[in-house]
């Protein structure tokens, strides 16, 4: 313990700990993002707040790498190497003060962000539960694999160029994962592949509060980090070159394994079954939402009634109105249903009338054929909601463009010069068209 507290005052590591804090809160505080935008904003959910973490390690992972290898040449750089090979200590007993406290100071500045996060959740999310666990432990076991496998190869190669090389790859290869991985909506997608990216500890968000990292991936990972813990260590205490490359067997087994097992697309997350659960109101027409938003299902709940009611005028209309349980940019996902107004809780602008959405159908968010068939959408979806609110002209919550106002000029004449009796109908099939642009 004395060890301990002598290497936490006069090593780097309390120094380390309070970069990895002063990055974290930097970015999740000081930088505009979709961290703190949205349903799944890292104080929103535990399971948002976990794998935001996870993507924060993009910078926190080769600071901890660099951080290791700087501090494994210390008895070279002091040279004192020769002199430590002659105490009575082992080379492991040496070791495991630094370890320790580079370790601890890390992990606890990881543990920290989550803290500082969790208190923020509880505020936030309508219920608690643990599956976020895991995928946070991942992190922390990387980050305890990045000291390791950093102060080994300091320690292998003791050069004064080591932790910055080492610190600038890591970061180049984390950086990849996340801009370069399939599906992640850069203009370098598909760069590298799912198991690569998996392969290093960050993981991108999927936008999308109801998706959890899968347990099979979340135990391969740990897998992985766990042999680059031990060759790291096995660099670090082993002396001789051939007991320093037989110290890279687990990182080299654990890695092919890994790298078979990790999915090659489809697999990383799966469907959130507790969040997406729905709780419905008690009475009056259908209206869900998820158990996620359950604290909002009195503020929807009147909307999304009213909504219904004026939708009884169409033939066939929805007598339901249920939450979406996707990311606010996956609405185009969503099946058709003719029983079923689906809508969207979210803080982006396109879903906070929630009654106008439901009235007009959910928004398309993409259009294959570019801005002229999104005006048609919107311009159809607009006199939907105006013809069932009883407005003299088409309006829209948001301002249409001038394509989409000339649109709805047209179809709301149109539907207007048609007998009483014959519009129902019409503005059904409007609704329906809408989602297809």
């Amino acid at each position: 313990m004395r060890a301990l507290k002598i290497e936490l005052r006069r090593s780097a590591a309390l120094w380390a700990g309070f970069l990895t804090l002063l990055i974290a809160f930097g970015v999740f505080y000081g930088l505009p993002g979709p961290w703190h935008k949205g349903p799944d904003a890292w104080t929103e959910g535990w399971t948002s707040l976990a794998i935001w973490q996870r993507w924060l390690l993009n910078m926190l992972w080769p600071l901890a790498l660099g951080a290791g290898a700087w501090q494994g040449r210390r008895d070279r750089r002091a040279e004192v190497d020769e002199l430590m090979v002659t105490m009575p200590k082992t080379a492991v007993q040496r070791a495991v003060p630094p370890v320790a406290a580079l370790c601890l100071s890390m992990v606890g500045a990881y543990l920290v962000i989550f803290l500082v996060g969790a208190a923020q959740v509880l505020g936030n999310a309508s219920y608690f539960h643990a599956d976020w666990l895991p995928v946070t432990i991942v992190g922390m076991l990387s980050l305890v694999a990045a000291v390791l496998i950093g102060m080994g190869i300091g320690h292998a190669l003791p050069y004064l160029l080591t932790a910055p090389i080492l610190a600038v790859l890591a970061f180049a290869a984390t950086t990849l994962a996340l801009v370069g991985g399939p599906s992640s909506g850069s203009v370098i997608e598909g760069t590298v592949s799912h198991q690569f990216a998996l392969m290093t500890p960050v993981i991108n968000n999927p936008n999308n509060p109801f998706l959890a990292v899968a347990d099979g991936v979340t135990a391969v990972q740990g897998l992985w980090f766990l042999g680059l813990a031990v060759t790291g260590f096995g660099l670090l205490t082993f002396a001789g070159r051939r007991a320093q490359v037989l110290a890279l067997v687990p990182a080299v087994a654990a890695g092919v394994l890994t790298y078979f097992l990790l999915p090659s697309r489809d697999g990383v997350f799966k469907q959130d079954e507790t969040a997406s659960a729905l709780v419905c109101a008690d009475s009056g027409p259908r209206v869900c939402v998820s158990r996620l938003h359950q604290d909002k299902l009195g503020e929807y709940v009147g909307p999304a009634q009213e909504a219904l009611t004026k939708l009884a005028k169409l033939p066939g209309g929805p007598t339901s109105a249920v939450e979406a349980r996707t990311g606010p940019f996956k609405t185009d996902s969503l099946p058709p249903s003719g029983d079923t107004a689906y809508f969207v809780i979210s803080d982006f602008g396109f879903t906070k009338h929630v009654k106008q959405t439901i009235l007009a159908g959910p928004e398309r968010v993409r259009c294959d054929n570019g801005i002229t068939g999104y005006d048609r959408s919107e311009a159809k979806r607009a006199v939907v909601a105006s013809w069932l609110n009883g407005e003299p002209k088409p309006v829209s919550p948001r301002e249409l463009t001038e394509g989409a106002t000339e649109i709805a000029g047209k179809l709301w004449d149109e539907v207007r010069a048609m007998p009483a009796d014959q519009q129902p109908a019409r503005i059904a099939a409007l609704r329906a068209e809408a989602r297809d642009c």
